[in-house]
C-alpha cells in the first residue's frame, strides 16, 4: 500500500467519524419554536407555539385593533383553521397597545 493510498483512506474514516459525530449532535438538538421565530411587521405579530403534544398554532395580533387569533392546521381538509381568538383589550385591562399606557390613539 502506497502512502497515497494509505493518506486517502485515512481521510476517508476521518470523514465518517466526523460524519457519525454531526449526526449525534444534530438528533440531540430540541425541536422546538424559539422566541426568535417571532415575525413582527406593521400591524401584525405572527408566531407559533405549542398548543398539544403533537400540535402547534399560529398566534395572530392585529397591534392595530389589539385582537389576537389562533389558528391550526387541519391536516384531514388540508387547510388552517381559526380556533379561537380574544380582544386582548377586555384581557389586559383598557390597554393602550403596548406603549406604556400613553395613548397611541
Amino acid at each position: 500500500m502506497t502512502r497515497i493510498e494509505t493518506a486517502c483512506y485515512s481521510l476517508l474514516a476521518s470523514a465518517f467519524i466526523l460524519a457519525g459525530f454531526l449526526l449525534v449532535q444534530v438528533s440531540a438538538m430540541p425541536n422546538t419554536a424559539e422566541a426568535a421565530m417571532v415575525i413582527s411587521r406593521n400591524d401584525f405579530t405572527l408566531l407559533t407555539a405549542k398548543t398539544r403534544d403533537s400540535e402547534e398554532s399560529l398566534f395572530v395580533i392585529n397591534n392595530a385593533t389589539d385582537r389576537l387569533l389562533i389558528y391550526k392546521l387541519n391536516l384531514a381538509r388540508k387547510r388552517i383553521e381559526l380556533s379561537g381568538g380574544a380582544d386582548l383589550t377586555e384581557v389586559f385591562g383598557t390597554g393602550g397597545g403596548g406603549d406604556g399606557g400613553r395613548g397611541r390613539r
